[in-house]
């Protein structure tokens, strides 16, 4: 085991299992964030010639988060349909392009999938993982109307902190996005950077605490959500010409806005955001984790997931769905794998 993993390990504090409560360590997965990591990645085939990386490989990589932090709880949230509506009302613009956006599967198949072939797959194995998820000691949410983002926003940020004081939520994601949610109690573990951001974390490397993250993300901006900031105003200079940020200390949009007023006439960028305010305070509310997306119903469909009982294991159910896929054959040891990831995750 390498140095990086050593350092969460110790991160992550170790303590009986049967003192603790079903959301004693709640495990939150970004579910289509994990999907498309896994599908590009892995290049496993089952025995018809078919890939099926994207599923083994998200039960894979979810099973090695549950063995790191052995959580007594784990929720995997998708998006549901209609999710991104209520902020294209905001900004027609978001997230455009995506659907032109090509993952390409593992380069070493090269060319052997056309576009329109791996759209297929992708979309078959989507489907796959959804069913076989079913199978798993696991909470799943998908709210319609919702992005998953908010979901998991409204679950590390409301329902956690309605619980006992030492519960803790670990978000698994490659979204910068979730870092603006970290504190004494939340924490977002980065796959592919594999660390784990805890409150000093963030600041070790941004330089500024989590409570000032989605400022600086609004005014830098978010090209993979067509989301623009502002020209010359990048973490390096924001950092330089508003010290402020750097405090252990929430900066508002407000007092961001009037600083950079008072000296509007002294240095370029004070000016750009005094003419920006509005595309500031539009990108806040497009990328603020917000339950001003989450009306009463939605919260009370999240609140029944959340707080029912996680699935009940049969491990000959699972063994079939996963025969039924043809994703075993090439999986060695998968008994030992059921057995190890599992086996501290409490139902009730």
């Amino acid at each position: 085991m390498n140095e990086l993993y050593k350092k969460i390990l110790t991160e992550v504090k170790t303590t009986n299992q049967n003192q603790k409560s079903k959301n004693s360590r709640v495990l939150v997965i970004d579910g289509l964030n994990t999907f498309i990591r896994t599908w590009t990645t892995n290049p496993t085939m089952n025995e018809d010639g078919d890939h099926i990386g994207g599923l083994t490989g998200f039960l894979k990589s979810i099973g090695f988060q549950i063995k790191m932090f052995n959580p007594t709880r784990v929720i995997v949230v998708f998006d549901g349909k209609g999710g991104n509506d209520k902020r294209k009302e905001i900004y027609e613009g978001y997230k455009a392009g995506r659907e032109d956006t090509r993952f390409r599967v593992n380069r070493q198949y090269g060319d052997l999938l056309t576009p329109d072939e791996e759209r297929l797959s992708m979309k078959q194995q989507f489907v796959w993982l959804h069913d076989v998820l079913g199978y798993l000691p696991i909470t799943k949410i998908i709210s319609d109307n919702i992005e998953a983002d908010d979901v998991i926003g409204y679950i590390a940020s409301s329902l956690t902190k309605n619980c006992e004081d030492n519960e803790e939520v670990i978000i698994v994601s490659t979204d910068k996005d979730f870092l603006q949610l970290v504190d004494e109690r939340v924490k977002v573990y980065s796959p592919s950077k594999k660390k784990l951001y805890d409150r000093e974390q963030v600041f070790e490397d941004f330089g500024i605490w989590p409570q000032n993250i989605l400022l600086y993300r609004i005014v830098d901006g978010d090209k993979s959500d067509n989301i623009e900031g502002l020209k010359g105003c990048g973490l390096k200079t924001l950092i330089k010409r508003f010290p402020q940020i750097t405090e252990d200390r929430k900066v508002s949009i407000e007092d961001f806005i009037s600083y950079s007023s008072e000296r509007k006439d002294s240095y370029k960028l004070y000016s750009t955001i005094v003419e920006n305010k509005d595309t500031i305070y539009r990108n806040e509310r497009l990328m603020k984790l917000s339950q001003e997306y989450i009306n009463d119903d939605i919260k009370q469909n999240i609140d029944a997931l959340f707080y029912q009982p996680n699935n009940p294991f049969v491990k000959t159910d699972f063994i079939k769905v996963g025969m039924k896929y043809k994703m075993l054959q090439n999986w060695k040891g998968v008994d030992n794998w059921i057995h190890d990831v599992f086996k501290n995750i409490i139902l009730k």
